[in-house]
C-alpha cells in the first residue's frame, strides 16, 4: 500500500516551535520516501510598511533582502542531519503567512501540511498560535501541529 502523505510542506519561521515541527516532517517524509518542502513566508513590505525599520531602505530592496536571507537560511537548514539523504525543496514566499502556506500546499500538491504551534497558553488562540489556526480551517489537505515544548510533556499532569 503506497503511504498516505508523500509530498509533505513544513512551514519554518525559524522558532524552536518549527524546527521541532520541520524535524517531524523530515521523519515522515523519509518513512514515506516522499519529499519535503521547506517553507518560509516572509510579509509583504509592501502590504505591511509597519516593518520597515530604517528610512534609507527602499521597499522593494528591503523585499528581495528579506528573501534572500530567507532562502539563505531554509538552504543552511537543509543540509543540517535532519534534512540530509532526502528530497528537500527550500522555497520563499511572500504575503499572509497562513494564506502563503496552504496556496503552497494547494499549488505543489502537498499531501500534508506541518506547522509547529506556539506557547503562548490557553488565552492566546486556544494554544495553537493564529497561523496554525488559520492553516488548520484552510488547509485542503491534512494539517498535523506539533506543540511548543513549553506547552508541556506527557509526564505531566492533563489538564482539567
Amino acid at each position: 500500500m503506497k503511504p498516505a502523505f508523500r509530498n509533505i510542506v513544513a512551514a519554518v519561521d525559524f522558532s524552536d516551535s518549527s524546527l521541532a515541527a520541520a524535524e517531524i516532517a523530515a521523519d515522515i517524509a523519509r518513512a514515506a520516501q516522499g519529499s519535503l518542502h521547506l517553507l518560509h513566508v516572509v510579509a509583504d513590505v509592501l502590504v505591511a510598511p509597519w516593518i520597515v525599520s530604517t528610512s534609507d531602505i527602499g521597499f522593494s530592496g528591503l523585499q528581495q533582502r528579506l528573501e534572500n536571507e530567507a532562502a539563505r537560511k531554509l538552504t543552511a537548514l537543509s543540509a543540517t542531519e535532519p534534512f540530509q539523504r532526502m528530497s528537500v525543496v527550500c522555497a520563499v514566499e511572500s504575503g499572509s503567512a497562513a494564506d502563503a502556506i496552504v496556496e503552497y500546499a494547494r499549488r505543489h500538491t502537498g499531501d500534508l501540511i506541518v506547522v509547529g504551534t506556539h506557547g503562548y497558553g490557553p488565552v492566546k488562540r486556544f494554544l495553537l498560535g493564529h497561523v496554525a489556526d488559520r492553516v488548520i480551517r484552510q488547509a485542503r489537505c491534512p494539517v498535523l501541529t506539533v506543540p511548543h515544548e513549553s506547552l508541556g510533556h506527557a509526564d505531566q499532569e492533563p489538564l482539567p
